[in-house]
């Protein structure tokens, strides 16, 4: 056998609710860790981070071409799982020698295939100043950012009838965050929706562990999560809005390799907007958000359930405000940070993520005027490459505090 040891809205947040503690969050090593201490499969072959240099890779069409003379062809075979050191995982499908080159053609595989028994684990700091900042590519061309430095960045651009802004400022154990959505029917503003805050560094936590080629259990988790937040709707005879934008870039990045394997975290953001305006109408609804929670789902070998606290949280309300002739409704929220967890390219958490939604309202019959805030934790995992055929969107918790009520509004 191959062996290694190193150590090393309207919202759409509405899932399988999953009840949780209210209780404070246990503080959790801030100390970066690693742990990559498996047995191979008798069928799998790996390609080391010396010899990786030496391998011809066609990303885009799975397939790798060795020197003819190349040591590692001399144990693979078709059907064999190969893994190239922070590349792939793939399994073997054709092994054909052209001139001085072999080529390796390859398809899907997932890691239960070449992990027969062991833990991989890994703590990350998540620290603001230290994320990668990406290309930010909107419809397959560059967005320029507005100002771009090792203390933070900023960008803006258009899509559809909305324009968005992002800013963030970098500090040694924080950052000050600001996101923007604004929409304009010709002139002036009609409706405007912000967040802004300060979110502080904390921790990303996974562990997985296999025995005979099965997945017998996953834990990932954010302990202390923590910042504050303040919403603010401003809307004036803007219409109809219904736009829930899952932001197509991403945020920050955090590569680490665990072994061979590399792993992304991808820090990314979900906007939510539900306004349902008349010309006359306005309203205005800002709420301040501060908290101190943890995300976290886990499998145990049989089910999935969420391993989450919400912690200690504050809503506080500052400014609500709407009314119109007729019917009015004004929604606004985003899901941040949404982390999103990737191994060798493939997503086994899309997202788990904290979330905040504000909203008021003006009905007539009867008259009633409400403002609200909710704060959110929710999550969607997928264990298909780790063997386990399972996935799920989850609720981790759901609170709702009324901000405003008056009139004859049904309890």
């Amino acid at each position: 056998m191959k062996k290694l040891s190193l150590l090393t809205i309207c919202i759409s947040f509405i899932f399988l609710f999953t009840t949780c503690e209210k209780d404070s969050n246990t503080k959790p090593s801030q100390k970066e860790s690693k742990v990559f201490d498996v047995t191979y499969t008798d069928n799998t072959v790996v390609i080391d981070s010396l010899a990786i240099n030496d391998v011809r890779i066609d990303t885009a069409a799975y397939t790798y071409y060795f020197d003819n003379n190349d040591p590692n062809l001399d144990n693979l075979e078709t059907g064999d799982i190969l893994i190239l050191y922070g590349v792939a995982l793939r399994r073997v499908t054709s092994i054909d020698m052209i001139g001085d080159e072999t080529r390796v053609e390859t398809e899907y595989a997932s890691l239960n295939e070449a992990i027969k028994d062991g833990e991989i684990s890994w703590n990350k700091k998540i620290s603001f100043k230290d994320g990668v900042v990406p290309t930010v590519m909107m419809g397959g061309k560059p967005v320029p950012f507005k100002s771009t430095s090792s203390d933070g960045y900023e960008f803006e651009f258009t899509y559809g009838q909305y324009d968005y802004s992002i800013k963030f400022d970098f500090a040694e154990s924080s950052a000050n965050v600001e996101f923007g959505i604004t929409k304009k029917l010709v002139n002036p503003i009609t409706a405007r929706f912000t967040a802004k805050g300060t979110i502080n560094n904390f921790n990303s936590e996974t562990d997985m562990k296999f025995e005979n080629s099965t997945l017998t259990s996953f834990d990932q988790k954010n302990a202390n999560i923590s910042g504050d937040l303040t919403l603010n709707l401003t809307v004036a005879g803007s219409g109809s809005d219904a736009l829930t934008f899952d932001f197509p870039v991403v945020l920050l990045k955090y590569p680490l390799m665990v072994g061979p394997i590399p792993v992304v975290i991808n820090v990314k953001v979900l906007f939510v907007v539900n306004c349902v305006v008349p010309v006359d109408g306005s309203s205005q609804v800002e709420a301040k958000f501060s908290y101190n929670s943890t995300t976290g789902v886990k499998y145990n070998g049989s089910d999935v359930s969420a391993d989450a606290t919400i912690g200690d949280y504050t809503i506080g309300k500052k400014l609500n405000q709407t009314g119109a002739s007729s019917a009015i409704a004004a929604n606004f929220g985003l899901a941040f940070p949404r982390l999103e967890l990737e191994l060798f390219g493939e997503v086994i958490v899309p997202y788990i993520q904290t979330a905040f939604l504000i909203g008021g309202d003006y009905t007539f019959t009867p008259a009633c005027q409400q403002a609200k805030a909710q704060f959110i934790g929710a999550c969607g995992v997928d264990l298909s490459f780790l063997g386990f055929g399972y996935s799920a969107k989850k609720t981790l918790w759901q609170e709702e505090k009324i901000l405003l009520q008056s009139g004859d509004c049904a309890k």
